[in-house]
């Protein structure tokens, strides 16, 4: 994973963000309609034009644990859904103890098990780790809460572009998913370098990371239950943070 600013011209001090004591807001600014985390990290996931708010809220989930004695620890997770004709955009934060950090390997992760079809670590310290590949529909969380919110979905499975970032502490995780549905000759064969390229370009062109436009206004997010089995894969698995272990 990589280190994530909230955007290049910030310095890291004001990407750990916000004044010791203060409040931390994770979700929906009703106010912009973007994704935003006052704190740790201070950062604002703007959809481009025409995405449409669909449902935002929080959630625990088990997720495994590496280098320890038990099979799941909880974690907290923060997520917004929005769309736009012919794609989905998903954001996750999700927060681990501090006794524990956010394995750094692709340990537990979905597209260990799924067909990749492009991965990237990207070239600055800064830069995410980018994976594209395919969800099927047994495996994927965010389908049946578009379809509990109301919205048309697509059939069969959807080709995601998974954008990751940590921050420093790795306690935290951005993720960022730009979701459409798979071409019927994906699933047997590789996608053509054009389409694949087209698509990485849209996935790209789908959302930038900004600051964070204080106040705040909160939106209503509430808590929603989401399946171990199905979230746990997208979020990741946490192994001991090193400074607690001694």
């Amino acid at each position: 994973m990589k280190r994530l600013l909230a955007c290049a011209a910030l310095s890291l001090a004001v990407f750990l963000g916000g004044c010791a004591g203060s409040a931390i807001y994770r979700g929906v600014d009703a106010s912009t309609g973007n994704f935003v985390s006052t704190k740790s990290p201070s950062v604002s996931v703007v959809a481009a034009e025409g995405y449409e708010n669909v449902l935002s809220g929080h959630a625990l989930v088990n997720v495994p644990f590496e280098n320890g004695f038990m099979n799941v620890v909880p974690v907290r997770a923060w997520f917004s859904l929005q769309e736009k004709e012919g794609s989905q955009l998903v954001t996750l934060l999700a927060e681990c103890s501090s006794d524990m950090i956010w394995e750094v390997r692709p340990v537990g992760v979905d597209f260990q098990t799924l067909r990749v079809f492009y991965e990237s670590n990207g070239i600055g310290a800064n830069d995410a780790t980018v994976h594209v590949y395919l969800r099927p529909v047994s495996m994927d969380p965010w389908t049946p809460l578009f379809l509990q919110a109301g919205k048309t979905v697509w059939e069969g499975p959807s080709l995601v572009a998974r954008y990751e970032w940590a921050n420093s502490t790795d306690k935290e995780k951005l993720v960022v998913e730009y979701r459409e549905k798979a071409p019927e000759l994906i699933e047997g064969l590789n996608p053509s370098l054009i389409d694949l390229k087209d698509f990485i370009a849209r996935s790209r062109n789908a959302f930038t990371l900004g600051e964070v436009s204080m106040p705040v206004t909160p939106a209503d997010g509430a808590s929603v239950v989401i399946s171990d089995r199905l979230l746990a894969p997208v979020v990741g698995s946490v192994t001991v943070n090193q400074l607690f272990s001694f």
